[in-house]
């Protein structure tokens, strides 16, 4: 299949609503790398047969939608709840998604404002591509795809297991 004048590279799962069936397609059709789950980072999704070769690079981070309104946030600025996300000790890669009709409207005074805090905090901020790219794909942990939920958001999406 081609997009644009060339096969697609990456698969996202439009609000996280995807199976564990879908590593296997995702393989099959031959995608570099996707992000379609909720997790604690990248990661080789289990099959029925072994693992995908396609790594999930989950989103690790809430998005700001997930922080407003949440009783246990209650008073707390959500750029200031992802930057504490953020500077926790152990610091690692993290995914953040945005909803651009929410960070590119309503929102985007906050995006802005985070963005800026990130950058003058020393953070690389990256595209999933360059991301992908530094990852060693064969020494990702593997993990399954199941069905849970995270806070702030309703209903159930895929997460990683684990």
């Amino acid at each position: 299949m081609e997009v644009f004048g060339r096969a697609p590279l990456v698969h996202g799962a439009a609000g996280w609503q995807m199976n564990r069936y879908v590593p296997a397609l995702q393989q099959e059709l031959g995608f570099r790398y996707a992000s379609d789950t909720r997790g604690r980072g990248p990661f080789l999704p289990l099959l029925a047969s072994g693992s995908a070769n396609v790594p999930q690079l989950p989103t690790t981070l809430p998005t700001f939608d997930e922080l407003i309104g949440r009783a246990d946030l209650a008073g707390v600025d959500p750029v200031d709840h992802l930057l504490a996300l953020t500077d926790a000790p152990g610091a690692r890669d993290h995914v953040f998604t945005l909803h651009a009709e929410l960070e590119g409207g309503k929102y985007l005074p906050s995006l802005e404002r985070l963005l800026r805090a990130w950058r003058q905090r020393g953070a690389h901020l990256t595209d999933l591509a360059s991301y992908a790219a530094t990852l060693d794909v064969h020494h990702l942990p593997r993990d399954a795809i199941v069905a849970g939920t995270v806070p702030g958001r309703s209903g159930t999406l895929a997460v990683q297991a684990g």
